[in-house]
């Protein structure tokens, strides 16, 4: 199974123990991806990570315009390639707040016939998703 682990860590200003501190959360998150697709997947899981990085902070709207996140682009293309089977994130907060957003990416994601888990609800996200796919349809 090749898995992607996507984050996005955004800028902490010249704060070199913040940065630290960001840099340990994300090796974590990484952590506790694997630890879930071990789960979900088995052991022979190949693992991919994904990370960007804000170079300043971003706020609003900003934060979630994709040309701020080319390792997403690279994901999408990645999945395009068929190099990808699944993508887990902590949870999906880490790619957008924006629902439109991230239905938009599971559906792509549906359409390539890649799974989508987080380290929190594992693969019950698809369900999650499914459910406000319908009302958004509706």
């Amino acid at each position: 199974m090749k898995v992607a682990i996507y984050q996005f860590q955004n800028a902490l200003g010249d704060c070199p123990s913040c940065n630290q501190a960001t840099c340990q959360n994300v090796a974590m998150n990484a952590a506790s991806c694997q630890e879930k697709a071990k789960e979900l997947f088995g052991e022979d899981c190949e693992y991919f990570n994904y990370i960007d990085r804000s170079e300043s902070i971003l706020t609003g709207p900003d934060i979630h315009t994709v040309k701020n996140r080319p390792q997403f682009l690279k994901l999408l293309q990645d999945i395009a390639d068929k190099k990808i089977d699944v993508v887990i994130m902590t949870y999906m907060g880490i790619l957008s707040i924006d629902m439109d957003f991230l239905l938009n990416f599971y559906v792509y994601l549906k359409e390539h016939g890649v799974k989508l888990a987080t380290a929190r609800e594992g693969l019950g996200i698809m369900d999650l998703m499914e459910e406000a796919l319908k009302f958004r349809e509706a």
